[in-house]
């Protein structure tokens, strides 16, 4: 069953898996969704950056349930705007050269990103 507690540990556990990524091979998150080669300058940022999303799963982690629930969609909802969607409608960025031949590809984060902010409304708002 759908509820508070399954929301929070699946938005954990996409954070906490892209924390990795991030740290442990931050050129895959590039060259797995773009066209395009990392070069050293944006490697280092991708890994330094998941100093951040670790201390996110943390706190959630450590937060009431309540909290947590709110926390973890509004991360879910802005990461989503600011990296997947950002990159597909050029909200911020424009024409970055996405890849969505072969696997994983650029759909991976739209489709993950939307599902996990799907079931946190779903949660938030409709379930109660």
């Amino acid at each position: 069953m759908v509820d508070a507690q399954l929301f929070v540990n699946i938005a954990k556990t996409v954070f906490g898996g892209y924390s990795a990524m991030m740290l442990l091979m931050p050129k895959k998150m590039v060259t797995d969704h773009f066209k395009q080669e990392c070069d050293p300058m944006t490697e280092f940022w991708i890994r330094g950056s998941s100093v951040g999303f670790f201390g996110l799963v943390a706190a959630i982690h450590k937060m009431d349930l309540d909290d947590a629930v709110d926390m973890s969609l509004a991360t879910v909802v802005a990461s989503a705007m600011i990296y997947p969607f950002n990159a597909k409608f050029g909200l911020l960025s424009k024409n970055l050269p996405l890849k969505y031949d072969g696997f994983p590809n650029h759909y991976v984060p739209e489709v993950l990103m939307a599902s996990v902010a799907a079931l946190g409304f779903f949660v938030k708002f409709i379930k109660k």
